[in-house]
Order: C-alpha cells, then structure tokens, then sequence
C-alpha cells in the first residue's frame, strides 16, 4: 500500500511537537523560530535541523536564557503581523537612515554588542538591511508624502548644484498649500542631471509630479513654482506653464536681496579684501588662532564669509566696523613676512579710507542679513513676508550716496523682473483687504485658488536646506555611493518617516 503523504498542516505541528512550542509555532502555513524571529523553511526534515544547528540559532538559545519574563503575547502578535520580515530590522533601519548613521556602522563590534545587550535581538548584516529594507522604507516615504497631499494644492521648488564629484544634482521640494494655517513641506526627489538648462529642469518638474501622483497628474493643483533667478531657470518657469497652467513662478526673493548685497560687495574692494585676507590668516593656524584669543578673549574669531552663503559679507563687514581697532593691532602685531595674507591685510588696514567705508556699510546696509534670516523663518504669512520686504526697499531708497542710488536702483530691477513676485503681492493685497481689484490676477487662477495663498512662501531655503543635508551625506568615504540609493537615503533622513523638513 502506497504511503500517504502528510498534509502542510500536520506536518508543520508535528515539528512544533517534536522541538517544542517555545523553539517553534505555527499558524498551519509556515513554521516560525521564536527565538530567532524568522520563518523556517520546511521542505525537508533536514531544513529544520540546520536551522537549530547555526550560530544565530545557538547564540539567540544563550540570549534568551539569559533574558527573563519574555512575553508571549508579543511574540505570537509578531508572528502574525510580520512572517517574513522583522519589523525589529525595519526600524532599525529607518533609524539609522533618519539619524544619518551609516549602516557599516553595524559592523562595530562594540556597537553591535552594546545594541543586542540592551535590544535582546540579533543585529542583522548591513547587507541584509541594504537588501531587504532600504526600498521598502522609501516607498513608505513616498507614501506618506502622496497622503499628505492628497485633494491639496501644492507649491514646487527647485534649485541645482555641483556635489563634490562634479555631478550637477537637482532637488525638488513640495508644500502644501493651506487656507488658514502654514502647510507641510517634503523633499519629494533628487536627479543627477546631464546639463543644467530649462529643458531639464522642465522635464524634472514635470517628472516629479508624476512621482507624487503616479495615477493621474493632477495639473490644476501646481500653483506656485520657486526658484533662483538663473535665465533657464525662468525660462522653466515659462516651459511649465504649457501644462500647468495655474501655476505662478516666483524667483527666490531672498537670493534676490543677496544679489543686491552682492552689489555692495562690488563696490567695496578694500574692504572685500581685508575681509579676505584676514579670513586666510587665522585658517588652520593654531598659533595666530591663540595670538588672537590672548590679545582679545571676550572676541569672537572674525567671520568666515562664503560668497554664496546669503548675506555672509554684510554680516563680517559690520563686525570689522565693530571691532576695527582691534583687529587692527593683532594684525598688525603679527610678522608680515610669515604670509602673503599677513602683508595684504597690514597693508589694506592702512588704507585711511577702510574705517569710513566700514560705518557706511553698516549704517547703511548692516540690516539685511538679519532681514534675510527673518525671511528664511518657516510658517511666515505671505503678507507679513511682503511686508518686509517692502520695508527694505523703503530703507534702500533713503540710503544717500553714489552707492546708494546704485543698491537702490539694484532693488528696483530686482523686483520689476520678479514677475510672478508681482502678482503674489497683488494676491496678497486681496487677502488683507488692500485690494478690491483683481487687476493683475491670472485668468487661470479662480477666485478660490487665491485663498490657498494666504502661507505662500517667497524663498527657496527649504532646497538650500536639503543641498545642506546631501553634502553631508556624501561624505568623503562615502563617494563610491550610487545615486540611486544616496537619493534613496536623502530623502528619507529630509522627510523623517514623513515629518515636516527643518
């Protein structure tokens, strides 16, 4: 008579029988260890046998004894829950993404201890999470981000930069767009671009929207586009309009003040290069570093401008003005033949026309790096935003002189080319009451599109935050990183599983 082949079922409880019921369980479809968190196979007999036989299964055995009043409710819920994948390895994870930690960081003895003393779980490979839960996370990401845009109106901003290894990167943050309270804000994707031109940026926009509505692009709800005031970036914005008609392309108008603070810059050599060289002495040096710290201990070490950090030189300009006299005679303590910034900095220190320029700056224009940084402050009203910046240029028409009129005038082409900055004003006004004319408005936009503009944003700094955290990330042991998986984890860390970017 021929054998009869046993059903899943009865063999399955058969090992649960012969192992132990708290070695393994069951729920008639699969065999699960306790005790490591995993699903055995079971084709054969032997399957099971080299399980309970390797190191993990041994070392989890020597664990488990040692850990006491192990719950075993919690173990049957995470049976059924998770039967292929450890939501313990997920979380981590999602942490470490989150944290900027790298995975190798795993591999640390120490560190790998110290996690399965005090979690009582096995640390998984770095490859195993790599493997199994990076693209999962991140699809959670986008998830999460389709959810919270869902029946909204949104704006987009983008902006590019060079990465270290030459590659022009592009990121591309959303927001939601709210009647009455600021929206949420994501980093919803990040290209490697072949050129940096308006066909590319076009195409990235548009691309990105169909990563945040993969069924159906919803077009009537893009109002508001943000970028720097590059010509193919406007010359996108144009592009753009083609297909999402509704949409008003403004140009950061805080790049817009850096522009103007530029312009000043310009027209202060001496002081551009004091600022320069002094910068250059104290860098790496220890020893002018401790010259500086005796002669003048309660002083900061002066200022390290970079050019595209916006506002930066008006910033260190008013603390040379403040501090002139000192810096001054430390400079001038120091051998001028040790460098050539030494000899520059003693020699422009000397120039009897610095200190003037110096009070100047700072009566006159010291005032816009902290207007920039107001106008960087998340949840800001859009009328409040233009409140200030209307402010400003009131400021910048009363300032007297040659360079005056030059800023001013500066100001003024800044503004009049911001066409789509035009146009939020003119919202803005209907919003406060100012305006009863909708002179000016688009005809594609109704009347209920303009109270989704009431938190607007009229800056960029969400992307210049987001290039901060990519530069980061793209350490200098970290170069041989793909894109496709640096993106996968930059957009994860931004978004922290789904909450706003700060």
């Amino acid at each position: 008579m021929p054998k009869i082949k046993s059903s899943l079922s009865s063999q399955l409880n058969n090992y649960v029988s012969e192992f132990g019921s708290k070695v393994f369980s069951t729920d008639s479809k699969i065999l699960y260890c306790k005790i490591c968190d995993v699903k055995v196979g079971v084709t054969k007999r032997f399957n099971v046998t080299q399980h309970l036989s390797t190191e993990k299964h041994k070392k989890s055995v020597a664990q488990r004894e040692k850990k006491v009043n192990i719950s075993e409710s919690q173990k049957t819920q995470q049976l059924l829950n998770n039967t292929k994948k450890s939501s313990f390895n997920k979380d981590l994870c999602s942490a470490m993404l989150s944290a900027n930690i790298p995975l190798n960081k795993l591999n640390n003895k120490s560190f790998k201890s110290f996690l399965e003393k005090y979690t009582g779980k096995i640390i998984p490979a770095v490859t195993t999470l790599r493997k199994g839960y990076i693209d999962e996370i991140y699809e959670e990401t986008l998830i999460k981000i389709r959810n919270a845009v869902i029946d909204k109106k949104i704006w987009v901003s983008i902006d590019e930069t060079t990465d270290s290894l030459g590659r022009f990167v592009a990121n591309v943050i959303i927001g939601t767009l709210e009647t009455d309270t600021p929206g949420q804000t994501f980093l919803l994707n990040s290209q490697v671009l072949a050129k940096a031109n308006s066909s590319t940026i076009a195409k990235l926009f548009d691309d990105s929207m169909h990563i945040l509505w993969p069924e159906r692009v919803r077009h009537n709800d893009v109002l508001l586009y943000l970028s720097d005031a590059a010509p193919y970036m406007v010359k996108s914005g144009n592009a753009i309009k083609i297909f999402y008609p509704k949409v008003i392309h403004v140009t950061c108008i805080v790049h817009g003040l850096h522009r103007i603070a530029e312009k000043i810059r310009g027209h202060y050599s001496k002081v551009d290069k004091v600022i320069s060289n002094v910068k250059k002495i104290f860098l790496k040096a220890p020893s002018r570093v401790e010259i500086f710290k005796n002669t003048a201990p309660d002083l900061t070490l002066p200022p390290e401008p970079i050019i595209t950090r916006w506002g930066s030189w008006v910033k260190a300009a008013v603390y040379y003005c403040e501090h002139h006299e000192t810096l001054k005679s430390i400079v001038n303590s120091m051998d001028k033949e040790e460098a050539l910034s030494i000899k520059n900095a003693q020699k422009y220190f000397a120039d009897p026309n610095l200190a003037a320029n110096l009070v100047y700056i700072k009566s006159n224009f010291g005032f816009l790096p902290d207007i920039m940084t107001s106008l960087e402050v998340k949840d800001i009203s859009l009328s409040v935003a233009i409140k200030v910046i209307e402010d400003v240029s009131l400021k910048l028409s009363k300032v007297p002189g040659t360079v005056g009129k030059i800023v001013q005038d500066k100001m003024n082409v800044v503004l009049k080319k911001n066409k789509g900055y035009q146009i939020l004003t003119q919202i803005s006004k209907i919003l406060t009451g100012e305006e009863t004319s909708m002179m000016g408005i688009p005809e594609s936009l109704s009347t209920d599109d303009l109270v989704f503009f009431k938190y607007a944003p009229i800056n960029s700094v969400d992307v210049e935050r987001s290039f901060s955290i990519f530069k980061v990330l793209l350490a200098d042991n970290r170069k041989s990183f793909q894109f496709e998986n640096l993106k996968k984890y930059l957009i994860v860390q931004c978004n922290f599983q789904g909450k706003n970017m700060s």
